[in-house]
């Protein structure tokens, strides 16, 4: 009888540490992953092109063919998607 009633303990407080692990993974850790934006970068040939990334700092580092000069920019609004494929003098 004992044993019985240390197998249900045993098995709530699992259930409940799965319960507050998927809790924590539905609402802490997928809108961390899930907070991907769009950024704008030169690339060497002096055009505008986008890149998506979770931040600033991985947008740089993925950026293909991004100029040597170059940070990125955080595209928010459609006037900031305007400058997606423009030519910018004097970054070749």
């Amino acid at each position: 009888m004992f044993s019985s009633t240390y197998s249900t303990l045993t098995i709530l407080r699992f259930t409940g540490l799965l319960v507050l692990g998927l809790f924590a993974l539905t609402f802490v850790v997928a809108p961390a992953s899930a907070s991907a934006a769009v950024y704008g970068y030169v690339d060497a040939q002096g055009e505008v092109k986008s890149v998506t990334a979770n931040d600033w700092m991985t947008a740089i580092a993925t950026a293909p063919n991004i100029n040597i000069h170059s940070g990125v920019m955080l595209l928010l609004s459609a006037a900031d998607y305007g400058a997606i494929g423009d030519i910018v003098p004097g970054a070749k």
